[in-house]
């Protein structure tokens, strides 16, 4: 709270003296520039701290009315010019009438876009009023208009039982065709696996993919031997099926198979010859990677057919063109491999991303595709190749992965947009030495990037980046972190037994002592992690390369830049063991680290002694997601690579204390701070300052923080601003007649200010109505209810890596703060 008030009060003061002072008196610049624009300078949220003339603005309304931001894939979509931001929220404002937390697969928050207009950010609700439809849910919106999303709507009260449906920024939503089988259409299914769940869109939206699983066959009993999947499909029970829409105007009847031989569209899924009876996954499925798995243009859609008797012998790599064409991607040729070893065994194939207009594909597999190939590589193939042959008339694949007969790749990194560079990691010595004079190591995990070689026009060439981790400092990280985890559980062990013995003293019962003993130890557990050794580390390292969806790398669209973290000593003047963040130099061939000291010199140059105040991270990227704003949410980089943002616990400007996690800018070799620096603050033991992502252009940094940023902001709750280049709105407008320190009132008093623009709230037809503003005396942080504490929770769940784990997480939440269902008096479940 010290912190909030503290940003409070300046706040307040900066305001009150531009209601007095001229523009001109103002004109003093900020930390990288001489001067910056009257409008801006005079505005409240202008902070000499901040660079490249940024100003605060608050981008949620003054008044969320108790509504709490929940962290989803909807959370945090920018739109590419930055005046438009997507977010979810546990709450009702700007008029929705969406169900609040209702258990269904979609968390049932609230959807809005938020627009900047000449006096403030509005937002409009883009839920549907749930008179309508009970129950919807977000699935993806357009890239090119926030408001034009497609969304999974029910016109009933039957559980996983909705329709796909396309809306318009106008509000009107018309229906693209059924979300659940016909054989189960208006019965109340078990889980959500059963509808159609969105995998991947085109730019437009107007062609979308649905994964679904055959029910199991305890599943199909219970709806009296009803399928869940469309005539036609024959796919094994428990396994994953594929389906594409393609909206041209009119409702289908039927979404149409993705995995299937037929040379021609489908008129009906019952003509359809599928690949594989036992799977068909877009990319390489869920869990792995779906980078750019449908082009955006929606015409060509990358998926895996799974090894099944009378399919494939192994897991292989199709492409559907056009929904009328399926083309083999990683089935050996002879035209390639004549003279390959025939008798090796067979392997899978692994979809590792492709250019975003799908051109090109990536993939790995330890299967010889090319002669004298042995052990795992990176192929590509190319739908443009000049040297596409007969039997492969649209394409052609090539090495990636050259310079070795075994390069032992462990995955890819990234792949640019163009699909001009692949950054990937291989045990092999595949290049020379970097721009650090420093070579690759035989046996350890080497960086590369494969990309066009600027001494051979149309040849390409691979390039060491750097050593990410030996053999033995991964031996070394790992039993460090088995030594500090050892430490962690007998101290939160000696906490949970002082807990339980205290609170039996105090008159609990054995049950309440054992569960504040078990609150204890895990507070004790998250507490001390990082602070006693490199916990989490090794696996946040090596989770650079493994395919995931959330990989924690970044390139710009052309590749000439990446940012990734790594906690290996990569360049010169980096002394810390501790994760940290680099960027890479295509072109220059050069390697930077980017959280390092303001002037290269503070708090050590960023060489901060705790693993727990070191964590320098780029946000979740969702660009490995197979949806049309991937590209554009959760980035890090700016699209030329000039500037890089990051969140650190670590101290890295005066500004910046030393803790709490504080958002900054890397930019032409030196660190700005972007928040305060002193917002303490967390829900469920997570900072509530967080970097969302920028814009392309990297005009606009949103990020959240606790702290009142302007004197706008309303209440004490997180809130999402926007530190914005030649920003800042004027300052609210104060009683007539007031003037000096009459204007002041009392010390630490928040006034009354009008919200900007028209950002009025209304509360929502099936929401609790807006609480009443907070006192303008004492602000207090209110105690958060149930539907809020389930928003924190999951938004908490969303931060583990493993699904596994999210999927766990997700569950107990649900299971300790979720609505339970009421009983319907129609037929049918509730939710």
């Amino acid at each position: 709270m010290g912190g909030t008030l503290r940003s409070l009060r300046a706040a307040l003061a900066l305001a009150l003296c531009t209601a007095v002072l001229p523009a001109s008196a103002l004109a003093a610049g900020d930390t990288n520039k001489t001067q910056c624009g009257p409008e801006t300078e005079s505005s409240p949220g202008f902070r000499t701290y901040l660079p490249d003339c940024r100003a605060y603005e608050l981008v949620t309304p003054p008044d969320k009315g108790g509504a709490v931001l929940v962290e989803q894939e909807h959370f945090g979509v920018i739109a590419p010019d930055g005046a438009h931001v997507m977010v979810g929220a546990g709450g009702a404002f700007a008029g929705t009438g969406n169900l609040w937390f209702q258990p269904n697969r979609n968390p049932s928050i609230a959807v809005y876009e938020l627009s900047r207009t000449a006096s403030g950010w509005t937002p409009t609700a883009l839920t549907p009023s749930a008179t309508i439809y009970p129950y919807g849910a977000l699935l993806a919106a357009s890239d090119e208009d926030l408001g034009v999303g497609l969304w999974s709507l029910a016109t009933t009260n039957l559980v996983f039982n909705e329709d796909i449906f396309l809306g318009d920024s106008a509000g009107d939503f018309v229906r693209v065709g059924p979300g659940v089988g016909p054989e189960v259409a208006g019965e109340a299914l078990n889980v959500a696996g059963e509808e159609l769940t969105l995998v991947g869109a085109s730019k437009n939206l107007t062609r979308s993919l649905y994964q679904v699983e055959a029910s199991s066959a305890n599943t199909r009993a219970s709806h009296g031997g009803h399928s869940n999947l469309w005539p036609g499909d024959t796919t094994e029970a428990e396994a994953q099926s594929l389906y594409e829409y393609v909206y041209g105007g009119a409702v289908d009847s039927e979404p149409a198979l993705v995995g299937v031989k037929n040379e021609s569209q489908l008129r009906s899924n019952a003509e359809a010859q599928l690949i594989s009876r036992c799977g068909t996954e877009v990319g390489s499925g869920a869990g792995h990677s779906m980078y750019n798995a449908v082009s955006e243009d929606g015409e060509t859609v990358f998926f895996t057919a799974r090894a099944c008797r009378g399919g494939p012998a192994v897991n292989e790599l199709y492409a559907r063109i056009g929904s009328s064409k399926t083309v083999p991607i990683s089935e050996p040729s002879k035209t390639d491999c004549g003279n390959c070893n025939t008798s090796a065994a067979l392997t899978d194939a692994t979809f590792e991303g492709a250019s975003r207009n799908g051109d090109r594909a990536f993939f790995l597999t330890s299967q010889e595709l090319l002669p004298g190939q042995r052990g795992e590589n990176l192929y590509q193939y190319d739908f443009k190749s000049p040297a596409a042959s007969g039997e492969r008339p649209s394409g052609r694949i090539s090495l990636l992965s050259g310079g070795s007969s075994s390069p032992g790749v462990q995955g890819v990194v990234r792949v640019s947009e163009d699909g001009s560079h692949v950054y990937f990691v291989a045990k092999g010595v595949l290049a020379g030495k970097n721009g650090e004079g420093r070579e690759p190591q035989a046996g350890a995990d080497n960086l590369y990037v494969y990309e066009a070689d600027p001494a051979r026009p149309g040849g390409f060439h691979t390039v060491f980046v750097a050593t990410l981790l030996t053999p033995a400092e991964e031996a070394a990280l790992e039993a460090e972190e088995a030594e500090e985890a050892s430490k962690i559980e007998e101290l939160a062990e000696k906490a949970a037994v002082r807990a339980f013995e205290e609170a039996l003293a105090s008159g609990a019962s054995e049950e309440e002592a054992s569960e504040a003993s078990g609150e204890i130890r895990r507070q004790q557990e998250r507490m001390l992690r990082g602070t006693l050794g490199p916990s989490g580390t090794l696996g946040e390292d090596v989770s650079l390369w493994q395919t995931s969806d959330s990989r924690p790398a970044q390139a710009t669209p052309d590749g000439r830049f990446m940012v990734f973290v790594s906690s290996g000593d990569l360049t010169r003047g980096d002394e810390s063991r501790a994760p940290q963040l680099f960027e890479y130099d295509a072109v220059d061939e050069t390697l930077s680290r980017t959280s390092i000291g303001q002037g290269e010199t503070f708090n050590k140059d960023g060489n901060v002694e705790t693993f727990h105040d070191a964590a320098a991270i780029p946000p979740e990227s969702f660009a490995s997601r197979a949806l049309p704003t991937g590209a554009e949410s959760g980035l890090a980089i700016s699209e030329d690579g000039s500037r890089v943002f990051f969140d650190s616990a670590a101290g890295l400007t005066p500004e910046a204390e030393t803790g709490p996690v504080s958002v900054y800018e890397y930019h032409n070799g030196n660190v700005y701070l972007i928040s305060d620096g002193r917002d303490a603050s967390s829900v469920n033991h997570e900072a509530t300052v967080r970097l969302l992502g920028i814009d392309p252009s990297g005009q606009d940094v949103f990020f959240t923080t606790a702290d009142q940023l302007v004197p706008q902001d309303g209440e004490t709750q997180m809130a999402l601003f926007d530190a914005r280049e030649e920003g800042g709105f004027p300052a609210p407008v104060f009683a007539p007649g007031c003037s000096g320190e009459t204007c002041r009132g009392a010390s630490g008093t928040t006034p009354q200010l009008p919200p900007p623009g028209t950002a009025t709230q209304i509360g929502g037809d099936n929401l609790p109505p807006p609480a009443e503003s907070k006192s303008a005396t004492k602000p207090k942080q209110k105690a958060l209810t149930r539907a809020q504490k389930l928003a924190e929770a999951l938004r908490a769940c969303k931060r583990h890596r493993s699904k596994k784990r999210r999927t766990a997480c997700d569950r107990q939440a649900r299971q300790k703060y979720g609505v339970k269902a009421r009983p319907k008096k129609h037929a049918g479940r509730s939710r």
